[in-house]
Order: C-alpha cells, then structure tokens, then sequence
C-alpha cells in the first residue's frame, strides 16, 4: 500500500503520528479536540478475505490521510427494508480505525486513560464514525477516545458451524482493533494499561463476549456495558449454519427458500431444495468458496431474504447473524456458555459498569404489530411465551407460558396483552432480566457498578427507551433543556471517571449528579442488587424491578434445565 497526504488545508507536523503501519495525519477539530480518522487497522476484507480472521494492513510510505471518516462496513437498517435491500449501506472495505485527544500527542506528557467505543446496531449496522458518534465532549474530560468499525451482517457472523467459518469474524475484528490500540495507542498520547471498552446494545454484548473471552486477556483493564450481555437471549444466534447453508440455495437457485424447509434439521432441507435446482455439494468448504465469489451486493440481498424467513417464524427467538458457540479450538473466540464463564469465575476479572434503560422496548414499538401477528398465528399459545434460555421441558412450556401470560396480561383470549404490558415483557426478557443475572454473577469475582438510566424528556413516554441514554454520553444538540445538560454532564463525569479511576464517583462534588456515591457490588451484595437511578435526579437503591425479577428467579428456579447458556 502506498499513499500520500494531498490536501487543500495547512500541513500541520503537530498531527503527525507514526502507527505501526506508516505515518498519519490528523486534523484539529476544536482547540481541545484533535482527531485521526479512518486509519486502517486491517487489510480489507476482500475476495479470500472475506469471512476470515483480520489480517495486518501493508506498511505504507508517505504519509495516510487520517482527516475524514471512511466507509462504513456493509449494513442493513430494518427500517430501511425497501431501500436497503438491493442497495445495501456501507462498503466491504471498511476497516478503519479513529481516534480522538484532548491536545496534539507531542503535548500530553503523562499518558491518557482511553475509552474504546464498540458500537451497538443488532450486529447488523452502524459505525464508529465521528457524524454518528461525536466523542468531543467526552474527550474534553481528559480521556483519548477510539472508536472503529466491524463487519456486520453475514458479512462479520456467518458460521457454517465448523471450520469451515466458525463464526464470530465481527468478535476477531474487534479483538484486532483492541490490539491495535495497544501497538499504536502511546504515539498518540495514551496509556495502554488504562483501556476502557464500552459500548451498547449489540456493542455492549460484544464488550461482554470480550470480558469472557481469554483472548483478550490484557487489551483492556475496564468495561462498560449499556443495555446488553453475552447472557441476553438475543446476544447469541442459534440459527447462524441455517442460514448459511440457506444463503447458498439461495445463490445456487436464484428464489427464496420455502418456510418449510428451515426447520430444525434446515441445513439438510436446504441441500435437499437445492439439489433439485442443480446444487451439487454437501460441503460447507465448497459452499464458503463460492459464497466468497458472489458480489457483496447479490449476497447481501440472499442474506436479508433468509434473515426475513427465520425472524418471521420466531422474531422473540434471538437474531440470526450474531456471535455464535464456535468447534474448539486455539483461535476461538466463544467456545463455552456464558452463563458457565460467569457462573465460574472463567472470565477476564476486570471492573465493570452495566446497566439499562428504564423502558429498553419503548424504541421497537414498531416491532410489537409483527410479534402479536405471531402469537397469533399460534393461536395465542402461552407456551411461545417462554424463553428459550430456560431450557425447560416441552411438558412444562403451557403451564410456564400460562403464568407469564397472567402475570404481564389478561384472562382475555382474544388479545394476548395490551400493549404496554407486552413492552414490559419483551424489556424484561431481552434485557432486563439478563444484565440483572449478569450483574449478580459477576459481581461475585469481579467489582460492578449497577445502574438503571430512567431520564426521558418526552412527555407521555413510558420511560427511557434503547438507546436514550446515548445522547448524554456522546455529544447532543445545543438547544436542550437544563435538566437534560445535568443528565449529560454526570454521565460524562461517571463515564470518564470510571475509565480514569476505576472509581465513577471519583471527586464528583454536590453540583454533579447530586454528588451521588455510586457503590459497587461486591460478593457479599450480591444477593442484593445494589444500583444508581440516572434521572433528573440520581438516587440510590437495591433491587431494581423487584417484583418481575422475582416472578422470573422463581420461574427459572422451578422449571429450567441446566447447564444454562442464556437467562
């Protein structure tokens, strides 16, 4: 690789940072605000790159220029279905890494706490990129910030279940990233041995797939997860090789796969389908090689086709590209359950931050039409009401669904539940009930702060949805209310404390956040769940959504079948 900086503005020496890979240049963003933006942190994942681990980029001569954000990795917004689908978001060539300083690198004297930013979007979409995620105000509390994008979608989680693709290539990404940033990070002024991941949604289950995992024992010393773990029931696909192996009929015979043919034994009904359209391999080395020669476009659209299939059938049942359990080995990334790493201490015993939003399913309403259509179609059976994590005889699953129904609905059987209560059991199923097990587990080998972000300045809603919190972290809007610049001011000191103390309540003062002190868990609380509440004003408490907790503990206590994997 070979390039040189041209550009219209004014050379300045300042913001020239030699990486591992060649010299960069940087730009001034604010007089307290310096940024590099899109510098390669891999080679593109191109031709036989695709689906495979990261490789090192080519050293380069000149000088990169690190001045503007680079493309996004191809991605899929559901929302954006119709526009989406033949001409998908982002490009395959989209490994690029950005990072942010309070003052040109030359200038810092003693090493910056970092925070590294993984972002969330169902593993599916999103970037790391400065439009989307600002880190201005963050980085003016003296902390070096890193964000980076990974490939998403089949593209970052396909699994053939072997080794073929094992999976998890989106978890390689960022475990690349995170030792770029500890080969590169002092050239710019940080100190790798005070690395904070934090990220949200699909982003904070991949911090929590990085805490659990061995590999990538020492690339971080801090984590922070918002509204997401590894232990969430849709943090981990159980369908990725179905899919696979569908996407290839797909790309064989050129139409959609019928319902019917992805069921359990999928892969098999898919080979059958496509040997009667001219497919003529069972080998899942054969289907990876030529999924590798299909355009990214042409796979995109096979891979939003099939995705629409298996989340039609059960859209409460987990996504289908996301990380995966992956065939043993030295390289794998998830290989055991994640309950079992929590439940043993089997994790990197870092301090931690995890919490969620107050209203988490308040931001997929939209959704709410689609799963009722479903239960429906089932005849409103309860029992589609369990969760899969319980792992609970099919003898039991009416008389469990039966109390879930009577518990978050009605007795009425024309209509399942009215539709706050249906929010209110997805929140808990998807994330409340989880991060809560998350919390109580690794509390017992690990520090953990608890939080519960209940702020929304919208009159009317029914709390903080996904993803509200965001807005206080990362730099939001001028024109905002007082009490919504005290929200932002205290999640930025907790946040930016936390990474450079380990301690959130670290010199807060009685005019930030009330000057609350956060108190982490600890083994002997962790029968009681100890939590700050992020609203107009911070509180203190224990055991937050008490009541639903224990109607859930109860439940998995009576009925589930172990080993756990999810909760």
């Amino acid at each position: 690789m070979y390039c040189v900086y041209i550009g219209a503005q004014e050379k300045d020496s300042l913001l020239e940072v030699r990486t591992n890979h060649g010299w960069v240049l940087g730009k001034k963003l604010t007089n307290s605000v310096y940024a590099w933006n899109g510098i390669p942190y891999a080679k593109p994942p191109l031709g036989d790159l695709r689906f495979e681990a990261p490789v090192a980029p080519n050293n380069w001569t000149g000088i990169w220029d690190a001045t503007y954000d680079r493309s996004e990795c191809v991605s899929f917004i559901v929302s954006e279905l119709a526009e989406n689908i033949n001409n998908p978001r982002g490009d395959e060539d989209c490994l690029y890494v950005n990072v942010y300083t309070p003052k040109p690198p030359q200038s810092i004297h003693t090493p910056l706490a970092v925070m590294v930013w993984i972002h969330g979007g169902s593993f599916l979409h999103g970037n790391g990129s400065y439009a989307l995620y600002s880190p201005t105000e963050l980085v003016r509390e003296g902390v070096i910030v890193v964000s980076f994008n990974y490939r998403l979608g089949i593209f970052g989680f396909l699994s053939t279940n072997d080794n073929a693709v094992p999976g998890n290539t989106g978890l390689r990404d960022q475990l690349f990233a995170l030792n770029w940033v500890q080969n590169n990070i002092r050239t710019f002024g940080g100190n790798p041995n005070q690395v904070t991941i934090f990220g949200e949604s699909a982003g904070a289950a991949s911090v929590s797939y990085l805490v659990l995992s061995p590999l990538s024992r020492g690339l971080f010393s801090r984590a922070i997860m918002e509204s997401g773990t590894a232990l969430c029931i849709w943090s981990l696909s159980k369908k990725a090789s179905e899919a696979a192996f569908a996407v290839g009929a797909i790309m064989e015979s050129g139409t959609a796969l019928c319902i019917w043919s992805l069921s359990k034994k999928a892969s098999e009904a898919a080979f059958a389908v496509g040997a009667t359209l001219g497919i003529n391999t069972t080998s899942s080395t054969d289907l990876v090689r030529a999924l590798k020669n299909v355009s990214a476009k042409d796979l995109h659209r096979a891979a939003i086709l099939i995705m629409g299939t298996i989340l039609a059938r059960s859209p409460i049942d987990g996504l289908v590209y996301a990380p995966v359990m992956e065939p043993p080995g030295d390289n794998a990334v998830v290989t055991i359950s994640s309950y079992e790493r929590l439940h043993y201490g089997a994790f990197n015993r870092v301090t931690q931050i995890m919490g969620y939003n107050s209203a988490e399913f308040y931001l997929f309403q939209n959704l709410v039409g689609l799963i009722l259509k479903y239960l429906a179609n089932y005849n409103l059976t309860s029992a589609h009401l369990v969760p899969s994590s319980m792992r609970a005889r099919k003898s039991n699953l009416p008389t469990i669904g039966d109390q879930i129904k009577a518990y978050y609905g009605d007795n009425d059987e024309t209509v399942l539940f009215p539709k706050s209560r249906l929010l209110n059991y997805l929140s808990d199923t998807a994330f409340v009930r989880p991060i809560q097990k998350t919390v109580q587990l690794t509390s017992k080998y690990a520090m953990t702060y608890f939080y519960k972000f209940s702020y929304n300045s919208i009159a009317g809603a029914l709390g903080a949805g996904h993803a509200d919190e965001l807005k206080y972290i990362f730099d939001n809007e001028n024109d905002i209310s007082v009490d919504e610049k005290n929200v932002a001011k205290c999640m930025k000191k907790l946040w930016t404390n936390f990474a450079k103390y380990g301690n959130p309540s670290y010199r807060l003062g009685s005019r930030i956040c009330n000057g609350i002190f956060w108190k982490p868990m600890t083994p002997s609380d962790r029968r009681k769940l100890y939590y700050i509440n992020i609203d107009k004003v911070v509180t203190r408490g224990s055991n937050p959504d008490g009541e639903n907790m224990t109607f859930w503990n109860n439940l998995f206590e009576k009925y589930a079948l172990g080993p756990l994997q999810l909760y």
